[in-house]
């Protein structure tokens, strides 16, 4: 079964991904479609709209044919730490032929010779982005600085669009798995995304003002019952950051102020939020880097499940596939640490977002199963 694996969020899963699905199947060939997707809290630091049940049960209804969860470690982590966990899971599956991405350019070639020089070039270009800071320019005009002045003639126009900077990242982390994009039309994912959930913010508006609410307040608990240096070893934090957050704690009443508060020309906003979701779920740096992933199934398609079936029967995957986390995770105690944190992830989600916390417990709920595309 010739397949191509997608990182996304599907928050909310909108028209632009069942086009990204779609082109990806017409270039490569590949008829099943796999999916890691973000759990309930996403990597611009924020609790996701729809619960990860949710939105992969939409995901596959719109055209996918297997939804795996990417750790909370790695989706609340930067763009590095993000793609990189997104592609272990995927190259985890052992037989996944393509990686497919939607970007602004659309030219794998050009990003590809990106991602090369900016990979080459990481340690020089970090220097010289902590000497830009320290001058008193932002991260990410520090950073465009800093690669403008080792190569003049790289297109920093490049580094602009998001979905580009993710593709580098994916480039960078991506080792057995064919990469192809697609060009995205019209307006870019992220913009379409926002667009979407600022139609849900006004449908949804108490609600979703109320669950920022009850995010805060077990944020603010939790920075107020940690010491700064607990602080400082959560992964967004470091360079005195954390000790920041715990002075300026007590002065904010919102959310929103706490940001205010803390954003910077070197803290950035996202960087910000990222923080304050790892704060809520205890994420440092280490538990980043030692953490041992696996292939946990949210939602499938018939054809899907044939091919889940087939990795089993031919014994191809490289990391644990869960499918019952009460029947299977106790075999491989080694991804534990990371299970535990998603499963922490999913009831504080469920306690914020006011869901039943036994109905909708990782221990009860079970992978979709869809009734549509079947393999042949």
């Amino acid at each position: 079964m010739k397949s191509f694996g997608i990182v996304a969020e599907y928050n909310p899963f909108h028209e632009g991904h069942r086009y990204l699905i779609g082109e990806a199947r017409r270039i490569t060939g590949a008829e099943i479609c796999v999916s890691v997707m973000s759990g309930d809290f996403t990597q611009r630091g924020e609790p996701a709209v729809y619960d990860k049940w949710t939105r992969a049960e939409a995901a596959v209804k719109g055209g996918c044919d297997l939804v795996a969860e990417l750790p909370c470690v790695y989706s609340c982590g930067s763009a590095q730490y993000f793609a990189s966990g997104a592609l272990s899971v995927l190259e985890g599956f052992g037989c996944i032929d393509y990686l497919a991405f939607g970007s602004e350019s659309g030219d794998i070639r050009e990003l590809e010779a990106a991602a090369r020089f900016l990979r080459e070039n990481q340690e020089e270009i970090q220097e010289g982005v902590r000497l830009r800071i320290r001058r008193g320019e932002s991260y990410p005009r520090a950073r465009m600085n800093a690669i403008a002045g080792m190569e003049p003639g790289f297109d920093l126009s490049i580094l602009e669009e998001p979905n580009n900077i993710l593709a580098i990242e994916y480039l960078n982390s991506c080792r057995t798995l064919q990469p192809v994009t697609v060009k995205r039309t019209g307006e870019s994912h992220h913009q379409t995304a926002s667009s979407i959930r600022a139609g849900l913010e006004k449908e949804m508006g108490a609600f979703l003002q109320d669950r920022e609410e009850r995010y805060f307040l077990l944020v603010r608990s939790r920075i107020l019952q940690m010491s700064a240096e607990e602080l400082e070893r959560i992964d967004s934090a470091g360079e005195g950051l954390g000790r920041k957050l715990k002075q300026e704690v007590r002065y904010a009443s919102t959310l929103e102020e706490l940001v205010d508060r803390l954003k910077s020309k070197a803290y950035t906003r996202t960087r910000i939020q990222r923080l304050l979701t790892q704060v809520l779920l205890g994420i440092t740096g280490d538990q980043i880097t030692g953490a041992s992933p696996y292939i946990r199934i949210l939602a499938l398609s018939p054809a899907g499940a044939a091919f889940l079936k087939e990795v089993k029967k031919r014994e191809s995957s490289r990391l644990p596939i869960l499918t019952n986390i009460n029947k299977e995770a106790e075999a491989h105690p080694e991804i534990l640490p990371t299970l535990h944190q998603d499963i922490l992830a999913s009831d504080l989600y469920n306690l914020i977002s006011q869901n039943d916390m036994y109905e909708f417990s990782d221990h009860v709920k079970r992978p979709f199963i869809g009734i549509g595309r079947s393999f042949k």
